[in-house]
């Protein structure tokens, strides 16, 4: 019954594509975040984003690093920053691994995700470069922004 409905909403799928820069991998420093204009072609505005990818066991001073991440972003005024974690994960050359049913030890990937200003941006890449000096895949973006405005979608603010 719901296949008709999704066919119809798929003929016109929307979707954003953004180019993803690599900043670290495993420590090792490839390039600073590209920094976006303020606002786009059209006037708006334009915000940033940072993507930490590293293991759940990962630790810096004995703390989960993800925590170590979002603690210390939040203390230096950065507050668009969450970490999420995931299921299943690859790293380099190695297999793909994940959750399993039954298993004792969890080797799953932790996403940290920063959305900010351009200049705030570089405030967060300082602390996040400094805290994977050994481990983390770090990336990132360009984020347009949207507001919805009296049920319907208005350039603007986030």
């Amino acid at each position: 019954m719901v296949l008709p409905e999704l066919a119809g909403l798929l003929r016109h799928p929307l979707m954003t594509l953004e180019r993803v820069r690599v900043c670290k991998r495993d420590g090792q420093f490839i390039n600073i975040p590209e920094l976006a204009a303020e606002a786009d072609d059209h006037g708006f505005p334009l915000w940033q984003k940072l993507t930490v990818y590293t293991p759940e066991a990962a630790r810096h001073d004995g703390q989960p690093i993800h925590r170590v991440f979002v603690r210390r972003l939040r203390s230096s005024g950065i507050s668009g920053a969450t970490t999420h974690r995931g299921f299943w994960g690859f790293h380099g050359e190695r297999p793909p691994h994940g959750d399993r049913f039954l298993r004792l030890g969890q080797h799953v990937p932790m996403v940290t995700t920063v959305i900010d200003t351009a200049e705030r941006i570089i405030a967060a890449f300082d602390i996040i470069d400094e805290l994977t000096k050994e481990q983390g895949l770090v990336t990132s973006e360009t984020v347009p922004a949207m507001r919805a405005i009296s049920g319907h979608q208005q350039p603007g603010e986030l």
